[in-house]
């Protein structure tokens, strides 16, 4: 075992901690080295002592989980109030969710904008998946209710696919949101190719558990697996 790259990576952690929480109390060193062993490399956002004595709360990146005080046990699952009916995970994974799409540039997504913005929905999406289609066609609908719709690429087949060429094609087009509209009526999208943030987009939602298209989140960091139309997404959001 090597001892000093473990100092080393707790030292990072206590750092990243302090700088992101001062006022927060230092979590144990038991955590700390079960945090490391859990995810060596990657500095923990937050660790704070769960409703459950002798449990941390854990966020790592989009992911949270729970540890035992000594480091030696870990709890994947979600955590609820009985009384309120809260899930007390969900919140804390919302928030991590936020702050990951929250690092990302909207120059970098495309953007179907309403003259006055009321909310903001940010959706991965395929464009040659059939309900990523179907969602696309509600955007004149999500804009009319003063919705803006932010795209992120996530090519399902992954970045050797004919779906991330289309995609690419896409980021680079002159005119992005008819390149999107077309692509996603089936009409040709001349094939085109620039510095683009397409892999980078298609990462970050294989970070944050995407599996399928279109994933949708909402403003509170909720993430909604599928197509929901867009009188209930407007609902949700109000």
């Amino acid at each position: 075992m090597n001892f000093g790259k473990i100092s080393v990576g707790i030292g990072l952690v206590l750092w990243s901690l302090l700088a992101a929480a001062a006022e927060e109390e230092a979590p144990p060193l038991g955590v700390l080295q079960g945090v490391m062993k859990l995810s060596p490399g990657i500095a923990p956002s937050r660790i704070v002592p769960s409703p459950i004595p002798g449990l941390y709360e854990v966020t790592l990146g989009p992911h949270v989980v729970y540890m035992s005080e000594d480091g030696r046990h870990v709890v994947r699952g979600d955590l609820i109030e009985i009384e309120s009916g809260e899930n007390l995970t969900e919140v804390s994974r919302s928030a991590a969710r936020l702050a990951a799409l929250g690092q990302l540039d909207e120059a970098d997504m495309v953007v179907f904008a309403p003259e006055e913005t009321k909310h903001t929905i940010t959706v991965f999406t395929d464009v040659d998946c059939p309900y990523c289609a179907k969602l696309h066609r509600d955007v004149p609908k999500l804009t009319a209710q003063g919705v803006k719709v932010r795209y992120l690429a996530f090519p399902r087949a992954g970045l050797s696919s004919g779906t991330y060429n289309k995609m690419v094609s896409i980021w680079c087009a002159d005119d992005q949101r008819q390149a999107m509209t077309d692509a996603k009526s089936r009409r040709p999208v001349e094939a085109r190719e620039c510095p683009n943030p397409v892999a980078e987009q298609y990462s970050l939602g294989r970070r944050l558990g995407i599996r399928g298209t279109p994933t949708i989140f909402l403003e509170s960091g909720q993430m909604i697996p599928g197509y929901v139309p867009a009188e209930r997404l407007v609902q949700m959001m109000k």
